[in-house]
């Protein structure tokens, strides 16, 4: 592939997909990269291999202009993207389109969201107060009537073995 026929499949690749305004800017850009990097000593083939397929090359510009942000597609060589997914500085973005795709169906009960952790909190105090409360119960019934209680069937069995 020689330098124009790369620029001529990026243009062709463009057009009709950005504005004219960035095909031009973005063919001229091209251009005089090429250029530059052959002045410095890079032959034509070096320049275009390291530039790689121009149809990847109108994706990643086209995806720019329609808002996709290019660091979290990836295009292969033969054509097709993926999605990236990274830890840091895209989760934000990434839960908004969840939330727009999840916004049309029910709610959905996601167990990373604060609202869990904060209810799991809850559930736990409660279920350890209302164990709290049973065994304090069991004292006091324990120690209100069970004593009591003992000591009388302790001495109706003692009564009971010297009626014998």
């Amino acid at each position: 592939m020689t330098k124009q026929e790369f620029l001529d499949e990026l243009k062709q690749a463009l057009s009709g997909q950005v504005s004219s305004e960035v095909l031009m800017d973005t063919y001229r850009y091209y251009a005089n990269y090429m250029e530059e990097e052959m002045k410095r000593g890079k032959s034509e083939d070096q320049v275009l291999d390291e530039l790689g397929r121009p149809a990847l090359i109108a994706r990643s510009v086209i995806a720019a202009q329609t808002g996709d942000r290019v660091a979290d597609v990836e295009y292969t060589e033969d054509g097709r993207t993926r999605r990236i997914y990274h830890n840091t500085g895209h989760k934000d973005r990434e839960e908004k389109k969840e939330k727009k795709t999840e916004s049309n169906r029910s709610f959905v009960f996601r167990l990373d969201s604060w609202y869990v952790r904060l209810l799991f909190a809850l559930v736990f105090l409660l279920l350890v107060g209302i164990v709290f409360v049973f065994l304090k119960g069991l004292f006091f019934v324990f120690f209100r009537f069970g004593i009591p209680l003992l000591l009388f069937l302790g001495v109706l069995y003692l009564l009971l073995y010297a009626l014998r």
